[in-house]
């Protein structure tokens, strides 16, 4: 069997399965459901103000750019264990201080879940001391507001605020990335199936192209005999 048609098999099957996987993808996601899944439900968080200090600031990534992540302590209906709670971001790689003093209450949909510690890594180059963290740790960072907890819970909004750092009166509001422990998904069903058509197409246009060039070297004829 020559050489190119070797390889138009061998691509017209990774493409197709391409397009069965994404397809695939797209059926799971519309089997599952947006509201089944839905991790988020309405919290009233009361900021924790019984001791003063500054918020804890957590290096994460939003939309492609670098963010300093703000937490302050809370309890969720004003009550219970406390919790951490992020209250915006500030975009940029110098960190911008928040004094927690002040802060208001927090009510919306959010995502409350035990998220644990980082340690190794670049997490290792956290400086507790200026109230910067390069990986989440709950215990040190409500250590650091002068509480005691082991396992303390973080309250995650479905959407941050991002602050402009240059320019703090300056924000947008973007989807959270850390509002739950495994990340979230950002393509929708339908796009899993633009995915797949695409991928369908293109074994569709590879077949087309093979069959002109072997007609245009007289291999193939699409007339009838007499």
């Amino acid at each position: 069997m020559p050489l190119l048609t070797l390889f138009t098999i061998a691509s017209l099957v990774i493409l197709i399965l391409l397009g069965n996987w994404q397809y695939a993808r797209y059926s799971e996601k519309k089997a599952q459901g947006a509201v089944a899944n839905d991790p988020f439900e309405t919290v009233r968080v009361e900021v924790a103000q019984t001791k003063s200090g500054r918020a804890q600031q957590v290096y994460g990534i939003v939309d492609g750019e670098a963010v300093w992540r703000r937490y302050v302590p809370g309890r969720i209906d004003g009550e219970g264990p406390l919790v951490l709670l992020l209250w915006d971001a500030v975009a940029g790689t110098d960190p911008m201080p928040l004094a927690i003093d002040g802060l208001g209450d927090f009510e919306g949909r959010a995502n409350v879940f035990e998220r644990p510690a980082q340690t190794g890594g670049l997490a290792a180059s956290s400086k507790p001391e200026r109230d910067l963290w390069y990986g989440f740790n709950g215990p040190a960072m409500l250590d650091n507001f002068g509480y005691e907890t082991s396992d303390p819970r973080v309250v995650e909004p479905d959407k941050m605020t991002v602050r402009l750092g240059e320019d703090m009166s300056r924000s947008r509001q973007t989807e959270n990335p850390y509002a739950t422990l495994k990340g979230r998904d950002p393509l929708p069903p339908e796009r899993h199936f633009g995915y797949a058509i695409t991928w369908w197409g293109m074994a569709i246009g590879l077949i087309g192209v093979y069959l002109a060039f072997h007609r245009s070297q007289g291999r193939l004829s699409f007339r009838r005999s007499k």
